[in-house]
């Protein structure tokens, strides 16, 4: 059975969690700041990041300290992580994942599939339209014999797109619409909206995206509300009575998908209340404390990546046992009067003098002698895995790598012995992340 497969679902658990957690966070943040579609960027960054992989260079990590510690391999704090026990979980559920991966493909294909239909629609509508003359800016305009809110399209040469009943707005409120549009452009925010689409798409899974999407386009119609209002110094009554028109002429019609909409049907009555209020009367915050909360959830959420990477990224690597033929003589945490009463920081296996010793997976050997660690350990040999694993095997009567050596796993380290302070032939063995020892059997399948 491929457990490695168990690994995507653990980080989609995690994933949804955090989305779920980030949004209404996001939910709380757009109170003191509307008009700041930036934030639903950074919610959705912040997002991934519990799941984003960890410590996967290549190069010599250095030695932990709790391995230099006075008494080698006896250890203060013990450091758990849950039990990956792959016992008892039938093959069949390898097929399982699979036929939900081609599931979940064809579905965000067939999602993908209707963006692209639904863009090459507005291509075809967009025939039997006609240029619409106007000085305000220099964006072609074009008119539809449609009902519908104006908006942008096009990716390159972007065009402000105009409903059948535009020529018969007055001026000022044409000149608006154009305002308003043309502010959408110089923000790119069709080509932003494109981008969530895309995302909503491939992330279908993830109902959390959909409602980010929706928060960041009422935070983009407030923005853009602003910046046009400031940038053309256009009336507040009259711009917002220009919205509740192009509302009612709007209202019986679809918004176009993916697209910078003057009115948009994403959003909610209390959307529009809100966004007439901001129109009228606009909350100004310094930006220094968004600033600082989203610092602070960046190192919130990098250290649960930290905790959760033991757990998350165990299941990527190639993990085999030390040794082939073995019994098991003392636990994990174990205690005895032999380590003077403190908790055991590895695995001891035992099997006879000389039995080849092999990586668990592969890395880099960090250490390959007797004199790096305390001599209780005897010939030791320290290898560094990505992800911040690194394992260790001690005791043994022969080692066969060096320092640096780039290894595979199952690559033969040495042989087992009694080198070092022991009381029979066995191999001591440890494994670490972040540098912090954990249980062997959350890991490997000791048995």
């Amino acid at each position: 059975m491929d457990w490695s497969l168990i690994s995507p679902l653990m980080m989609l658990a995690l994933w949804l969690l955090t989305s779920c957690l980030l949004l209404n966070i996001g939910k709380y943040i757009v109170i003191k700041y509307p008009a700041t579609p930036t934030i639903w960027w950074a919610i959705l960054g912040l997002s991934v990041l519990p799941i984003l992989p960890v410590s996967t260079s290549s190069e010599i990590g250095k030695v932990p300290k709790v391995l230099l510690e006075f008494g080698g391999y006896i250890e203060q704090k013990q450091h758990q992580v849950g039990q990956l026990s792959v016992q008892n979980i039938p093959l069949s559920f390898d097929v399982l994942l699979y036929i939900i991966f081609a599931v979940y493909l064809a579905i965000a294909m067939r999602k993908l599939s209707g963006l692209c239909k639904s863009w090459l629609s507005i291509r075809r509508l967009l025939i039997t339209s006609e240029p619409f003359s106007q000085s305000m800016s220099k964006v072609p305009c074009v008119q539809l014999p449609i009902t519908c809110s104006p908006f942008v399209f096009g990716l390159i040469n972007s065009k402000i797109v105009l409903p059948s009943y535009f020529s018969q707005l007055s001026a000022e409120q044409q000149n608006t619409l154009l305002c308003h549009e043309v502010t959408h452009i110089h923000h790119r925010d069709h080509i932003a909206l494109l981008i969530w689409s895309i995302l909503g798409c491939i992330f279908w899974f993830n109902p959390f995206i959909k409602q980010m999407e929706k928060g960041f386009i009422h935070a983009m119609e407030l923005r853009c509300d602003l910046k046009t209002l400031r940038g053309y110094d256009i009336n507040k009554k009259h711009y917002a009575t220009t919205l509740m028109t192009v509302l009612k002429r709007s209202i019986s019609a679809s918004t176009v998908p993916s697209t910078a909409n003057f009115s948009s049907d994403a959003l909610s009555l209390e959307d529009y209340k809100s966004r007439l209020q901001q129109i009228i009367q606009p909350q100004a915050n310094k930006p220094v404390y968004l600033v600082a909360l989203l610092f602070f959830l960046s190192i919130v959420l990098g250290f649960a990546n930290i905790k959760a990477a033991p757990a998350l990224y165990s299941a990527t690597e190639r993990w085999q046992n030390p040794l082939t033929d073995f019994r098991i003589s003392s636990y994990y945490g174990h205690i005895s009067e032999f380590r003077h009463s403190k908790p055991h920081g590895g695995i001891d296996l035992v099997a006879p003098v000389g039995t080849p010793v092999k990586a668990v997976s592969g890395g880099i050997v960090v250490i390959a002698d007797k004199t790096t660690l305390s001599p209780n350990l005897g010939n030791v040999v320290l290898v560094q895995h990505a992800n911040g694993y690194q394992s260790l095997y001690a005791h043994l009567d022969k080692i066969t790598v060096e320092q640096g050596m780039q290894i595979k796993a199952g690559s033969k380290l040495g042989t087992l012995g009694a080198t070092g302070r022991v009381t029979g032939a066995h191999l001591h063995f440890e494994l670490l992340h972040q540098e912090q020892r954990i249980n062997p059997l959350a890991i490997l399948e000791l048995k």
